[in-house]
């Protein structure tokens, strides 16, 4: 018979990370679900990483029957119910153990558990119009930091195409020169500032007509907070629904870049736009009625419903 995996082995616990990524991802990073499910994926990857050196570390030092459970001994305590270690014991003691795990990984994972602990033991929604840009880039940096930690990798954890969009992430994270970028705003911000209210006001009601929907995303200037409008590519998959009005078609959109007519500031450049606090994606989407999506001919099928006869006698 095949041995099982002990519950607490690193395999087990990435497993178990793989299985909470899939669910994840079946959620669009505007959802909040996609934030929860989120913590749990780096939750169970902290868990894996420490228990790579050892199942016992994950152990609650406070009953001592739990190291006999963590080694996989028969426990002769009635009633027992193993007990591991709290996450906030376990980041401080990953970041011990694996060298790259540095002290802002310790921090992000720390506010992330603080979100998701929120979330559950709480009425509070921290996810919830809780953008993805503040957060997603250290998330899969932490993740790429701990999955190597098990001798895993992004590819493994999430898939092929997720883990390119993951390192597009992380490498948008280290743009040092996208710093560069909060300059540009400073000066715009003081050009802005020696405009007369009158012209400040003319400005936006501009900004307002010019900036419409189908022509971008609009999202409020860093500037001067008229209506500027971003403009993305898609990624992921587009999600389709169905309704009585005819087919809705709804697609992620990382933002690429920004244009703001009122103030003049424009931004290219995904990790620019991170550094600018625009970096949120957006949901694009399109209506379509049932004749126009399966581009259906009314006249050549009305055509050949008259040549077509089935009343023969």
């Amino acid at each position: 018979m095949e041995k099982t995996s002990h519950e607490w082995s690193p395999e087990s616990l990435f497993a178990k990370a793989q299985k909470y990524a899939e669910v994840m991802f079946e959620h669009q990073d505007t959802n909040w679900q996609f934030g929860l499910w989120s913590a749990f994926v780096l939750e169970m990857l902290i868990r894996s990483a420490v228990a790579k050196t050892s199942p016992v570390l994950l152990a609650d030092l406070k009953e001592w029957h739990n190291l006999l459970f963590a080694l996989g001994k028969p426990i002769k305590k009635s009633k027992f119910v193993a007990k591991s270690a709290s996450i906030t014991s376990l980041i401080t003691r990953v970041g011990d153990l694996a060298e790259d795990f540095t002290t802002d990984h310790a921090n992000f994972c720390v506010s992330h558990v603080e979100r998701r602990n929120s979330e559950v033991h709480s009425g509070n929604m921290p996810f919830e119009n809780f953008g993805s840009a503040s957060w997603l880039p250290n998330f899969f940096t932490v993740c790429d930091v701990l999955a190597r930690e098990v001798d895993e990798s992004l590819e493994s954890l999430f898939g092929t195409e997720i883990a390119r969009q993951a390192r597009e992430e992380i490498d948008a994270l280290k743009d040092e020169n996208a710093q560069a970028v909060k300059g540009t705003i400073a000066a715009h911000k003081a050009m802005w500032e020696k405009k007369t209210a009158e012209e400040q006001d003319q400005a936006h009601k501009q900004a307002n007509t010019v900036a419409l929907r189908h022509y971008g995303h609009r999202v409020s200037c860093p500037v001067c907070q008229s209506t500027g409008l971003l403009l993305g590519k898609a990624v992921g998959e587009v999600k389709r629904e169905v309704d009585d009005g005819g087919i809705i078609e709804k697609q992620v959109m990382r933002p690429e870049s920004f244009q703001c007519v009122a103030c003049g500031l424009k931004i290219n450049g995904y990790s620019k736009l991170i550094a600018s606090g625009l970096g949120d994606t957006y949901t694009a989407t399109s209506h379509y009625d049932a004749i126009e999506y399966f581009e259906v001919d009314i006249d050549e099928h009305i055509r050949g419903m008259m040549e077509d006869d089935n009343n023969e006698y």
